[in-house]
């Protein structure tokens, strides 16, 4: 539907390619070293091509030390030598929505190119993010990114039960929207909050939930989208703008 940029916005066989690596994908935040020159050569290609509307990517060199910082329960980002920083313009309507978007597509294209990667979005020293801003842009996460310390990571990763993040009993669902639900439970969220929603009806799937909108939501589009990529459907706004509907096209 007209007003929602991400639709059409990235080919089948990216999203195809991207789905397959969603299981592989964990929150790195331990390196062992980093990205190679070809590795770091496909990235800048990525980056280039996945920016919609309000949002610029930038893929710059750091000092682990320097630009990310330790709190309490929260394991420490260690021996990260390169990040992506997402830069987003907020007056441009869903710029952080599609900063979401975008950045779990370099995520999960990172993934792909056996890197490890971690959403950071505030732990980290905004005056050590040597990147010019344009007047009106802000940062609105960074995600550092190398060789994974622990290349096994997804196998510990920890995510509620489908039934957790839905209004309605997903055992009634039709396949192609239980698939896209179960793409997002695997998604990264903030702090792993899942704060993600779902509920179907006829042939339509309702994504919605607490904070709607923010990088949690572009993170779950992008799994949606992947999760569907064989399967003819549109999108279009909920009620307000405070929800998504993902209908399947007959």
């Amino acid at each position: 539907m007209a007003g929602c940029a991400w639709e059409g916005f990235f080919s089948s066989a990216q999203l195809a390619r991207w789905q397959e690596v969603i299981a592989l994908r964990f929150s790195c935040r331990k390196f062992q070293a980093a990205a190679d020159i070809q590795q770091l050569s496909a990235l800048h290609y990525a980056a280039g091509r996945v920016a919609l509307p309000g949002l610029r990517v930038e893929l710059a060199e750091c000092d682990s030390t320097r630009l990310f910082r330790a709190f309490p329960l929260i394991e420490s980002v260690e021996y990260a030598s390169h990040y992506m920083a997402l830069i987003i313009q907020p007056e441009v309507p869903h710029a952080l929505l599609h900063a979401g978007i975008a950045g779990e597509a370099l995520v999960l294209e990172a993934t792909a190119q056996g890197l490890g990667t971690c959403w950071i979005q505030g732990t980290y020293r905004r005056s050590a993010v040597q990147i010019a801003l344009q007047p009106g842009e802000r940062v609105a996460a960074v995600i550092p990114y190398g060789q994974p310390a622990d290349p096994q990571g997804a196998s510990r990763r920890r995510r509620k039960p489908l039934q957790a993040l839905c209004l309605d009993d997903p055992a009634t669902w039709p396949n192609w929207s239980y698939q896209a639900a179960e793409a997002v439970r695997a998604a990264p969220s903030a702090l792993n909050g899942q704060p993600w929603r779902f509920s179907h009806a006829g042939n339509t799937m309702r994504l919605s939930g607490s904070g709607f909108g923010n990088l949690n939501y572009g993170i779950a589009v992008l799994h949606i989208l992947c999760a569907l990529h064989q399967v003819p459907h549109y999108w279009r706004w909920g009620e307000g703008q405070k929800s998504l509907l993902i209908r399947r096209e007959e």
